[in-house]
């Protein structure tokens, strides 16, 4: 009797090779503003990727991020990071572990929380999201993330961001909560003169988006809370609060929206430690109970979805004046995959 086995992987596996690309122009016109300022910025990242895919659920990921700011000829490269990560990715559950792109992350997509500069520039997370997604209601999910942005040493104080987010639709209505809490550290410089903050942020919200005549129409209603405190000067916990209304319809790719706060100054630490502490939108550190953005942007994805353009201008009130803001933004994002087979062997 002839024994036959055979010897194959247990799990078919595929080569994944990829590459990002970002450009990206910012232009601030704020010299009538009180709370943030005037500049602009353009920039250009590439990131090519390599991996592996195996059992049709697992990835492990290897890339290199290379920026370069426009203006910098001087030097061959900005920036230059990595993306190192595992990726676990089934219908309702995904996980990653590493260092993966921010877009990874479904909540906290509101300015408050990250700003499009900070968005752009710290594009990755290092740590780790899982997410679970309602296999009864779709689109439902609810989503945890930490992400390690400073490792304490001499001259670098220890900070991280953890995140919750949950939302959930029935039809056209949102309901959702995002929530971040940053801790910023002390450094080990026993000469320098800092101490400990918190920052938390708790936003839940109400939306509803519905189709009229072939245009889209958005609403979405938050509240604001936040709490704060500088361990090392005041000591005691800030509690500012407000309200936010967005506003926004859609036809061809055009949108035109309209968000407006009114409230406290969410970021009350801002001339102390600004964007070391904070990731938001400055605009909502005024003191002058409102903020307001006009946007008309067009946004528009082409070729299945490997390239994107988009292109927008805002007028932004602070309270204390007007300025303008225009963006533009072009995305690449190809990724191939290789299936990786042996030759079954008899025996």
């Amino acid at each position: 009797m002839a024994l036959v086995a055979s010897v194959a992987p247990a799990t078919a596996q595929r080569l994944r090779v990829g590459a990002d690309f970002t450009t990206f122009l910012d232009n601030k016109e704020y010299a009538s503003l009180g709370f943030d300022e005037s500049g602009t910025l353009f920039s250009a990242r590439l990131t090519p990727k390599v991996g592996i895919e195996w059992a049709e659920c697992n990835e492990l990921m290897f890339g290199v991020d290379m920026v370069q700011n426009f203006g910098h000829d001087a030097k061959f490269l900005s920036d230059v990071g990595v993306q190192l990560y595992y990726a676990f990715r089934a219908p309702r559950v995904k996980a990653l572990v590493g260092i993966f792109p921010r877009s990874e992350m479904r909540g906290l997509q509101q300015p408050l929380f990250f700003d499009r500069d900070y968005r752009y520039y710290h594009h990755t997370i290092a740590g780790v999201l899982a997410r679970y997604e309602s296999a009864k209601h779709s689109g439902s999910y609810v989503e945890m993330a930490m992400d390690y942005t400073g490792m304490r040493d001499k001259f670098v104080r220890e900070s991280f961001d953890i995140t919750l987010s949950a939302y959930h639709r029935i039809k056209g209505l949102e309901l959702g909560l995002d929530g971040m809490m940053r801790h910023y550290g002390k450094d080990l410089d026993a000469m320098t003169n800092d101490g400990v903050v918190d920052n938390l942020f708790v936003v839940p919200y109400v939306g509803y988006k519905l189709s009229v005549k072939e245009f889209d129409l958005d609403f979405r209603l938050s509240y604001m809370q936040a709490l704060q405190r500088d361990r090392h000067f005041e000591n005691r916990w800030q509690a500012p609060m407000g309200g936010e209304l967005y506003c926004a319809v859609s036809r061809w790719g055009v949108t035109l929206s309209n968000r407006l706060y009114v409230g406290g100054s969410l970021l009350p630490f801002m001339s102390r430690y600004g964007a070391a502490l904070y990731h938001s939108e400055p605009l909502y550190s005024t003191t002058e109970g409102v903020v307001e953005s006009v946007q008309l942007s067009y946004c528009r994805s082409l070729f299945d979805d490997t390239l994107s353009v988009g292109a927008g201008i805002t007028l932004d009130y602070d309270g204390t004046g007007l300025g303008t803001r225009q963006w533009v933004q072009l995305d690449v994002k190809l990724d191939y995959g290789i299936d990786l087979r042996r030759k079954q062997r008899e025996l």
